[in-house]
């Protein structure tokens, strides 16, 4: 797998290289489209912390937004405390000063410079006192921002766990649909929300493909044709052959780019291991190996290979502002090379 990974990618970049090099365009809306999700998917980061007092209450107000956190008193107070921001009160100060210089004109006296107006007792050492008091009004920003920040962390520790202990309850077999149904109706009223949004973003046309996909594949094999093809092909698939293992890995690419990956293995999981257990255990190992092998990376050879790459085609013709539609031809220039060498690696890694 990790063999077959490193090669995907020398594909890709030798294939794709001049497209991936192009420099882009400042007012590229694909660039501005991908800066804005990199600052969605950063806000309230340890790092955005130290510069807490250089923010501006937009700023602020989207980072609250972004992070989905409730219109609670205490965020609408951060709010509009946070529209005090030392650019205000800089503003604020250098208009005092010019008002009274100017006053202080006009009563025939010399305006005082900045240097001077900190240097000599007056009315502007009022004023300059504020920044002070500003500050203690950040510092209480800070404390609140820092609860409401907590406070997020003890949600993400409580995410990973639920995650963590369902990934620990699937390792010691536990039933996975009931796991993973549970897991997620945990992480629901965790999140404490309506879930109508994250509900609308399943695609229920994919999950109605599975089933009629899982029934039609049965039916087939009911009808008795995958059993008498593989009658056919079976002395030729013999695993302790490599022309045998050879042929039987053709026979999975192939069908697995007609009737999918998944089906593929429904329909000779249980033919290919029984010839193999005739021969050896040893070689009923090999089998399970190659038909695992096999399939997974069949997956790669067209759209059709995978249930995977049609769910890929889907949400990239759905991408706001980034649209793309990936042909059947365009994936097949890459997944033919790409499924070719892999499979030959990986057959002869398990054999």
């Amino acid at each position: 797998m990790l063999v077959g990974v490193v090669v995907n990618a020398f594909i890709l970049l030798a294939m794709y290289w001049k497209v991936l090099s192009i420099q882009k365009d400042e007012e590229d809306p694909v660039a501005e489209y991908a800066a804005e999700e990199e600052v969605n998917s950063h806000q309230f980061s340890p790092a955005t912390m130290s510069h807490f007092n250089s923010l501006n209450s937009q700023e602020w107000n989207t980072r609250i937004d972004g992070f989905n956190i409730p219109n609670s008193p205490q965020v609408q107070t951060l709010r509009n405390q946070s529209a005090v921001s030392h650019g205000e009160i800089d503003r604020v100060l250098d208009s005092t000063r010019n008002s009274n210089a100017s006053k202080e004109e006009t009563n025939g006296m010399p305006s005082l410079t900045k240097e001077e107006t900190n240097g000599s007792p007056s009315k502007a050492d009022a004023i300059l006192d504020k920044p002070v008091e500003a500050d203690l009004l950040l510092t209480s920003e800070t404390k609140d921002y820092r609860s409401v920040r907590w406070k997020y962390v003890l949600w993400k520790s409580f995410v990973y766990i639920i995650t963590l202990g369902m990934l620990i309850a699937m390792l010691l077999g536990l039933n996975m649909s009931w796991t993973a149904i549970s897991a997620a109706l945990a992480l629901v009223v965790l999140d404490f929300q309506d879930a109508r949004p994250s509900l609308e973003k399943v695609s229920y046309s994919l999950l109605i493909f599975f089933c009629g996909m899982f029934i039609t594949v049965d039916g087939f094999n009911k009808t008795g044709i995958p059993g008498a093809l593989w009658d056919v092909m079976e002395p030729y698939s013999q695993v302790d052959r490599a022309s045998g293992v050879a042929i039987l890995a053709l026979v999975i690419l192939i069908l697995s780019n007609v009737a999918s990956n998944v089906p593929t293995v429904l329909l000779l999981g249980g033919p290919v291991a029984a010839s193999a257990a005739a021969i050896s255990q040893e070689d009923e190992k090999k089998a399970w190996l190659i038909l695992a092998w096999a399939s997974t990376v069949a997956g790669n050879l067209s759209l059709l290979g995978s249930a995977a790459n049609l769910i890929v085609c889907e949400q990239a013709r759905r991408a706001p502002n980034i649209a793309y539609t990936l042909t059947f031809w365009n994936h097949l220039k890459f997944g033919l090379p790409s499924t070719l060498i892999i499979t030959a690696i990986g057959l002869t890694l398990i054999r």
